[in-house]
């Protein structure tokens, strides 16, 4: 009996920190809208939408500002009192060197 409210404890306190406490970013790990929204819909759940420590992300926010030199910087965090463009970086696709190449693989060139 003592085991089972000691395990019930840590089960709630762990879930409550996963809703609670905010981790890179300032964000919890789970975001609990979004799991209400989804609950029924197991395979939108962890669609990389709830934190930033889950899924793939396939977007990345940069903005890009002039330095007091004129020079264009660009980062995650612009420094306060510049004015700022969001820039939207999307994650690179992976090719295979055939594919860059124009080729069909090894596999046609063999058979030829």
């Amino acid at each position: 009996m003592r085991f089972g409210l000691i395990i019930t404890v840590l089960l709630v306190a762990v879930l409550t920190a996963l809703f609670t406490v905010p981790l890179g970013g300032g964000k919890p790990l789970l975001d609990w809208q979004h799991v209400e929204r989804n609950w029924q819909q197991p395979e939108k759940l962890f669609d990389g939408k709830v934190s930033p420590w889950l899924g793939k992300k396939d977007e990345t926010e940069l903005y890009r500002w002039r330095d007091p030199g004129g020079n264009w910087q660009y980062g995650q965090i612009p420094p306060p009192g510049v004015s700022v463009d969001p820039i939207t970086v999307k994650a690179p696709g992976t090719i295979s060197a055939e594919e860059m190449r124009g080729g069909k693989g090894l596999e046609t060139q063999q058979k030829q």
